[in-house]
């Protein structure tokens, strides 16, 4: 096609596109592309470099179909593939199509998940040294050659981003790639020829030792990389190595320190709008602009140069935290006229040091601590007003404030406390000298030291955006998408919480939401029933929660943030709404204690306040506080059904705090109908077996009942009830029986029967069931014990099968089959429950009745027997039940003597 001609091409339903500035890997990609594409339209988002454009000039505009951004018409463009990044805000000139209705997107690309990174209907990410090397693959899959020509653009790609296969960044992939690039004819003198005028030796080498030095940290969710790298003799351009680091570790900030011939040259990069690298450069002695920025330092070593980079780290970072977004909201608050002891019980039950007081009107007017109410308390003063004790002289701040005021306040003016109000003055918030101690320390330090840390203020950030787009449907992604605008519609922060991110950190399968709601959450229900495809909206104001089931069957389970307190050690808890972190606290596990914002300025964002990420990596369940397991007994059931369903461990710590509750007596203060509810769910789980011997080491079932425990005789027994489950689950893929009942039947086995009974009335809503079984429990002990008197030697036939095991209930035969010793019984229930139960005669009572029997008992007591003939093999056809009918259940023939007078008989 001619140069005319293809400027021609101004309608494209797809067009390939990659990032500005892209480089040979890149373009590499797009060619790969149009071989997966027949048709589509290549459109460069602009800048390329000087390499690059000379390469087009002498060979791509004469090879492939490019279109400029000038003869494209985006309304046309109905699909959208994009190579090499999946970065909405870089790709240039084809932005535009992005607005397109309907637009359907397919994305190749290596580099690490991004805030920025689009969503499509079709992604192919990995990573590895290039993206090329995907397209490689996923042509040789299809079985699509390349010319000659194509297979070493291709390998320009590869090579380019793999330093000639010699990065740290290479895989085993890229290798095979390379190989068959050459199968199909790519020629390495004309890559060699171009790759080495892309970096020197020298650069490369440098590359590689900035590569391994690289610290990276994290900076509001995004990730910062500083690296250092030493040279005796002056390295040119190493700027060009600055787009290859950001690329290769999937830098949002990027900072090179390179010392040679007495002085240090910092690059700097930013994708981060809210970070302006050339205001760092320039307090450095540099300059440049927000994005791409350098300085040359002279008379101060690398140490000093990086001190000094961390101290304008700290500041820039700073500024972007304001008031309002450090703040914990909503505070907890108590009035001018309550007493001391109040305010000294407010802060012990929510776990705090120091209360903002308010007056009538609502308004700030004074800050009270733990230990001016100790003070009070230890004088005597029990029944003054917290207005005659409090602080009155404090500053406070509007949202809006910097983080250098809130320094200057909290950090210099020693402020323990700083509100944060409205113009009338009402607190909207709080912000405690350990917020900002621990912001400043993560910015400085990366969060290493915040990851270890425990307790309150501001999280260890990241951002999982990548992760929830991947493991969400994508109707599900859209769906929270619009539950976010709605949100900020009514000026309510929510987050996803707890066992929903856990599942999605650890990539598995996401079935409800779960989300947390900052405040009074009736608007915003008002407004997801009138805007979104709602089926019902089920309320429950007692308990500040809601559930919201779509029309097409998806949960959302929303509660609106509330911190809980124990009245006594196993009551259950009192609520009242707090703040996301003190909504996180009264959780049971760190594991569950995270959330995700879903406001805009949030989205995707990781607060993690009690290191629960790490404890997921570590495999891990730990409880948040050493009072937990007091507090609510029953977590220590939870413990042991979250490690057995995750394959985690009890911590040591969290293990020994239930030792300790059980030695102290703490379950009987918990009402035996909750312990039991647990139980069940142990039961329940996929690996009861697993769970019950972890309940019981800890001692857990002696708590229920003293007789209730693990002996070698019911640890085998249970490890049948295993093999039944499994026998059961195989069978009867759609089979709805409890069959927790059969575990609670084995693990009761010791108890007396009035014990049991007496159990059984405190399963809440399982009652009817268990009592049912338990009331079989007499029956299968007689025919357990009929059947070992009967012994091994000799098979029951079918109908004594069916005549033993149809007056009982499906757990109950369950148990038997687990219970009975030897094979006998576990054949028996599994050929009844799977074969016998369904058999039936071929006759029915109108076959019955043509031959002569009488209507009544007489006709169901035949029906009967035909069953049993047929289970037995006494009868295979219709016409053997006919005979056995008449056989069994019809006189003998009359004689006919004397019938009809005058009339001789019959000869025989």
């Amino acid at each position: 096609m001619s140069q005319v001609e293809r400027r021609k091409i101004i309608r494209a339903k797809t067009v390939i596109t990659t990032h500005v500035n892209p480089d040979f890997d890149a373009v590499a990609s797009m060619v790969a592309a149009t071989k997966l594409y027949p048709g589509a339209v290549m459109l460069f988002p602009g800048g390329q470099g000087r390499n690059l454009r000379s390469f087009f000039i002498q060979s791509l505009i004469y090879l492939f179909d490019v279109a400029r951004p000038r003869e494209l018409e985006y309304d046309s463009v109905e699909r959208l593939v994009v190579v090499d990044t999946r970065q909405g805000d870089r790709l240039g000139a084809a932005t535009p199509c992005l607005n397109n209705p309907g637009l359907d997107i397919h994305l190749y690309d290596h580099h690490p998940d991004g805030p920025t990174d689009l969503t499509g209907s079709f992604e192919l990410v990995d990573r590895v040294g290039a993206n090329a090397t995907l397209m490689t693959e996923l042509l040789a899959e299809k079985k699509i050659a390349l010319s000659p020509q194509e297979a070493t653009m291709l390998a320009l790609g590869l090579y380019e981003d793999t330093g000639g296969l010699t990065f740290v960044s290479t895989t085993p992939r890229d290798l095979m790639a390379g190989a068959t690039l050459l199968s199909w004819g790519a020629d390495l003198s004309v890559v060699a020829d171009f790759t080495s005028r892309e970096l020197t030796p020298e650069q490369l080498s440098l590359l590689n030792e900035l590569i391994l030095s690289a610290e990276s940290r994290e900076a509001r969710g995004r990730n910062l990389v500083i690296a250092m790298a030493r040279r005796e003799e002056h390295v040119e351009e190493v700027a060009v190595l600055a787009h290859k680091m950001m690329d290769i570790l999937g830098a949002d900030l990027l900072f090179l320190l390179v010392e040679m011939e007495n002085m240090v040259q910092l690059v700097a990069r930013s994708r981060i709008r809210e970070v302006d690298v050339g205001e760092i450069a320039l307090a450095l002695g540099g300059g440049g602009h927000a994005a791409a920025a350098a300085a040359a330092i002279r008379g101060k070593g690398m140490a000093e140069v990086k001190e000094d980079l961390e101290k304008c780290l700290s500041e820039v970072l700073g500024r972007m935290y304001s008031a309002a977004n450090v703040m914990v909201r909503p505070p907890i608050t108590i009035g001018e006229g309550r007493q001391v002891s109040e305010a000294m019980d407010m802060m012990v039950r929510y776990s705090l040091n120091v209360l903002l007081v308010e007056d009538p009107a609502g308004k700030v007017s004074g800050i009270i601590t733990d230990h001016i109410a100790g003070k009070a308390i230890y004088h005597g003063l029990v029944g003054y007003t917290v207005r005659e004790v409090m602080v009155t002289e404090f500053q406070t701040v509007p949202p809006e404030a910097s983080f250098g005021e809130l320094n200057r306040i909290i950090v210099g003016q020693g402020q323990r406390i700083l509100p944060v109000i409205d113009a009338s003055g009402r607190a909207l918030g709080v912000i405690t000298r350990t917020d900002l101690l621990r912001l400043m320390s993560r910015e400085v330090s990366g969060g290493l030291e915040e990851s270890r840390q425990r307790g309150g203020g501001l999280p260890y950030e990241r951002n999982i955006l990548g992760i929830m787009e991947d493991r969400l449907p994508a109707k599900v992604m859209a769906l929270v998408r619009d539950l976010s605008k709605i949100a900020s519609e009514v000026g309510l922060s929510i987050y996803l919480v707890g066992g929903t991110v856990r599942d999605l950190i650890m990539l598995k399968p996401v079935s409800d939401l779960d989300v947390s709601v900052a405040g009074d959450m009736t608007e915003l229900l008002e407004v997801i029933g009138e805007r979104m495809a709602v089926k019902k909206i089920k309320r429950h104001p007692r308990f500040q929660t809601a559930t919201v089931i779509f029309e097409d069957g998806w949960r959302l389970d929303l509660s609106s943030a509330r911190v809980e307190y124990y009245e006594r050690p196993g009551a259950l808890p009192v609520v009242s709404q707090a703040s996301i972190q003190l909504d996180l606290q009264r959780r049971d596990f760190t594991i569950n204690a995270l959330a995700v914002g879903l406001n805009d300025e949030d989205f995707g964002r990781l607060f993690d306040f009690y290191r629960g990420f790490q404890d997921i990596k570590e495999g891990l369940v730990r409880v948040l506080h050493s009072l937990s397991i007091i507090e609510d007994p029953t977590r220590a059931y939870r413990a042991v059904r979250f490690a057995t369903r995750l394959g985690f461990k009890i911590s040591k710590m969290t293990q020994g705090l239930i030792e300790n509750a059980v030695r102290g007596g703490f379950f009987h203060n918990t009402h035996q109908r909750r312990l039991l509810t647990e139980l069940r769910l142990v039961f329940e789980e996929a690996e009861a077996s697993r769970a019950l011997e972890l309940v019981d080491n800890m001692g857990l079932l002696s708590t229920i009942h003293p007789d209730m425990k693990l002996t070698p005789a019911t640890k085998a027994l249970i490890r049948q009830v295993d093999r039944v489950r499994d026998w059961y689950h195989l069978t009867f893929a759609q089979g709805d029986t409890p069959f927790w009942l059969v575990y609670f039947l084995a693990v009761t086995e010791p108890m007396a029967m009035g014990d049991l009974e007496r159990l059984s009335q405190n399963l809440d809503q399982n009652r009817k069931e268990a009592k049912a079984l338990i009331a079989e429990r007499p029956k299968l002990h007689r025919i357990l014990a009929r059947n070992r008197r009967r012994g091994e030697a000799k098979e029951l036939k079918p109908s004594e099968i069916d005549g033993l095991l149809s007056p009982l209930s499906w757990p109950a035969i369950l148990y038997l089959m687990a219970k009975g010793s030897g094979e006998i019984l576990a054949r028996a229930g599994a050929a009844y429950l799977a074969v016998y139960r369904l058999v039936s005669p071929m006759c029915d009572g109108s076959d019955l009745l043509a031959l002569g029997l009488k209507p009544g008992p007489s006709l169901q007591k035949a029906l009967s027997a035909l069953r049993l003939a047929r289970l037995d093999g006494e009868v295979s056809t219709i016409e053997d039940e006919r005979a056995f009918a008449r056989e069994r259940f019809l006189p003998p023939a009359e004689t006919l003597q004397g019938e009809a007078p005058g009339k001789a008989p019959e000869s025989p």
